[in-house]
């Protein structure tokens, strides 16, 4: 007796090995593909995904050939939700490209269904090949889509044989009877596999495996179904929790899309079994039929309710709070690493979220000179230990995101987004370190000891960089390279402005030799400031420039520029002159 029953839970155990084994084949292999596509395509899925699409209907077909691509719902959602909180995607068209989203990865399950394993061989050697053999680039990129790919078929393979055995196993049929009984529970069961996989995709396909060897009826099967559409849809609702309320908004729509979809739809589910199965298909493709149809029934009923589900998400989450109070480095989100792609999207938001605090510090800076407001330069200076630590954590992001698998476009970008973390922290240091500084050491010289020439020359070099701030954030944000022209050629107008307003000055005190000194220094400062953080704020448009091979010609066009730049007095020749 004691052999019989060490036999059924050593086969047991090996059946849960072979099972876990194939599960997380199926998972690596839906990374590696996903990585492909997007190391090779990621650039255009990324501005397909973040141009303006106000045709909903164009946002719905988008999100369903970007899912189709990226092979997640749950991706495509992350990046949309980081669009839309940048303010270029509206809510709306957001909530259209999730739900074209989650139509999207049925289709893919569709595919998957097909009988490929005879596939899956010739994919992985030809996509070890390529990888292992080409120099780099899009067909490096393509071997590892291919590895990934056959490596998804051989996983559904292995699942099937691992799955076998479980028909003659006693307790297993007990469970799958017991969750037959409750299919809300049956449901939830699925949606906690799918939220911990943080894939649909690879939730469906293990039911419908499962399901083909009989080991699963089809009506549990559909409630799995449904409870992985939930799952798939929470992630990005927690990945996005600490953003703005625009960030927030698409995920929580689509998940309560998603919910009313699923309650709607589970009391049915006995009658739609039986109407399918009059199609006299097999399980595996009446669960994907189904899968296919539900997501398909929910973005027909919801699309015309996209707008009240935007009212609603507004009422549901709070207002976005004021900067000093909102403005707090928030945990980047490790998870996603597994798409590369959605954690840069991550890490530029973070980034965003920090500029929007060093634009803060420059504007308060220039309200106390004006002021002679002593508290507000003192809570300017204290908001660089929130820009700081707004770069550890980028830093230590962007650092770990290194160490993943990363492609030459996205070791680039990462390289990027850190060099413009950087120009930003120096920034703020400029800001805390000299800029309110010296305003406090001098004593906030009164504004009315200024002359109007002096004034009116701070104010023409002020104005210039709060635009280039802004233009600069979104050079950074889109790439494109007119507008790194138009930032580039703006700093060239802003080194002439600044050589002339250097050039008033010390006419200005050769004349009067009476002109307060402490004044002197002051002005000089502040426009030597100035022209620091301008240089900072170029300084993101120089790559864009230089890869669209615009930026050689450009300099040479400028030499002139630059010779005069070399001619402007020194700080140690300015002072021996006043």
């Amino acid at each position: 007796m004691p052999e019989k029953d060490r036999s059924p839970a050593i086969s047991g155990s090996i059946i849960l090995i072979n099972l876990i084994g194939g599960v997380a084949l199926l998972l690596w292999g839906l990374r590696l593909a996903r990585i492909g596509i997007s190391e090779s395509w990621g650039s255009q899925i990324r501005s397909l995904l973040g141009a303006s699409l106000s045709n909903r209907f164009k946002a719905f077909l988008t999100g369903l050939g970007v899912t189709m691509l990226l092979q997640s719902s749950s991706a495509t959602a992350l990046l949309t939700a980081s669009f839309s909180g940048q303010g270029m995607l509206t809510t709306a068209t957001a909530l259209a490209i999730l739900l074209g989203a989650d139509v999207g990865t049925t289709l893919v399950a569709q595919i998957l269904t097909f009988d490929l394993s005879a596939l899956s061989p010739v994919l992985i050697a030809l996509g070890v090949a390529l990888f292992t053999y080409s120099p780099g680039g899009r067909m490096r990129d393509t071997g590892r889509l291919l590895l990934g790919l056959g490596m998804m078929l051989l996983a559904l393979k292995l699942i099937v044989a691992a799955s076998l055995p479980m028909r003659e196993s006693l307790v297993i049929q007990q469970i799958f009877v017991a969750l037959g009984q409750d299919l809300v529970l049956a449901a939830v069961f699925a949606a906690i596999i799918a939220w911990a996989s943080h894939s649909s995709l690879a939730t469906v396909l293990l039911v419908i495996t499962l399901a083909s060897t009989n080991v699963l009826g089809t009506t549990v099967a559909f409630a799995f179904v449904l409870g992985a559409n939930i799952g798939s849809a929470i992630p990005p609702l927690i990945a996005t929790l600490g953003a703005n309320r625009s960030t927030r908004q698409p995920p929580l729509g689509n998940l309560l899309f998603r919910i009313c979809g699923v309650a709607i739809a589970l009391p049915f589910i006995g009658l739609i079994a039986n109407q399918l199965s009059l199609l006299e298909i097999s399980n595996a493709r009446q669960i994907a039929t189904f899968h296919m149809l539900f997501n398909i029934a929910l973005a027909v009923v919801c699309f015309p309710l996209i707008d009240r589900m935007v009212e609603l998400t507004a009422r549901i989450l709070p207002r976005d709070t004021e900067v000093s109070d909102a403005m707090e480095p928030r945990e980047l989100d490790q998870g996603a690493f597994e798409t590369p792609l959605v954690a840069l999207v991550n890490a530029e938001r973070e980034v965003l979220r920090m500029g929007e605090v060093v634009e803060r510090m420059l504007r308060n800076a220039f309200i106390a000179l004006k002021r002679n407001d002593y508290a507000l330069a003192q809570q300017t200076r204290e908001m660089d230990l929130l820009v700081n630590e707004f770069y550890d954590g980028v830093k230590g992001y962007l650092t770990a995101l290194a160490r993943e698998t990363l492609g030459k476009k996205e070791s680039i970008r990462c390289n990027e987004i850190l060099a413009f973390a950087t120009d930003l922290e120096h920034i703020g240091d400029i800001i805390s370190g000299d800029l309110i500084r010296n305003i406090q050491q001098k004593k906030l010289v009164t504004r009315s000891k200024m002359s109007l020439q002096d004034r009116e020359d701070l104010n023409n070099l002020y104005q210039p960089v709060l635009k280039a701030f802004e233009l600069s954030l979104s050079v950074f944000t889109s790439g494109d390279v007119a507008m790194a022209r138009q930032l580039l050629a703006r700093k060239y107008k802003f080194v002439k402005r600044e050589r002339k307003a250097v050039m008033n000055h010390l006419q200005k005190i050769r004349d009067d030799s009476a002109y307060d000194s402490r004044l002197s220094a002051l002005q000089l400062d502040v426009l030597r400031d100035l022209k620091r953080i301008n240089s900072h704020l170029t300084a993101v448009a120089y790559p864009i420039l230089e890869a669209a091979g615009q930026l050689r010609n450009r300099l040479r066009r400028n030499k002139s520029v630059s010779d005069n730049i070399a001619r402007i007095p020194t700080r140690a020749k300015i002072s021996a002159s006043s």
